[in-house]
């Protein structure tokens, strides 16, 4: 798995994020690639932003280790008053997306050559005073064996 194909798996978790498959938001409803600008009429979504890859090993060859942050935004509707109930709300749907329960235990990668997902940081950053939506941001730190010669 490269990172274009981790990108892929984010897009397809976050998609299945809707209140009817049994989640808080429905921030899957639309899931864009690296898509910097919102304007209020495509709310909810989801954006996933893949950050830049540094070699994690040190080591330089064919069949790499790469490290890669990657930031999960999901723009949901709120209550203008308490736009953190939301917020929170929505990185409850992101973290279970990303770190789903299997038989009982919290997975924690994706697959053979992505050995690690790893919580980075998450924030809340509330639209304008009034505005009747909220962000949150997950950032998750991934780590991907990379063939270079055949990416």
């Amino acid at each position: 798995m490269n990172l274009e194909q981790v990108g892929a798996e984010f897009v397809s978790r976050m998609a299945a994020v809707r209140v009817s498959a049994g989640a808080e938001t429905d921030l899957g409803a639309v899931v864009y690639r690296g898509l910097r600008k919102i304007n209020d009429d495509m709310i909810p979504c989801c954006v996933i932003v893949e950050g830049a890859a540094t070699l994690a090993d040190g080591d330089f060859a064919a069949d790499v280790q790469l490290s890669a942050p990657i930031a999960v935004q999901a723009y949901v509707p709120c209550d203008p008053a308490n736009p953190n109930v939301a917020a929170h709300a929505a990185l409850r749907d992101m973290k279970r997306a990303i770190w789903p329960t299997v038989n009982g235990r919290v997975e924690l990668r994706l697959g053979s050559r992505v050995p690690s997902l790893a919580f980075g940081s998450q924030d809340i950053a509330p639209r304008a005073d009034g505005a009747a939506f909220v962000l949150a941001v997950l950032h998750v730190e991934v780590e991907v064996a990379e063939d270079l010669s055949n990416p």
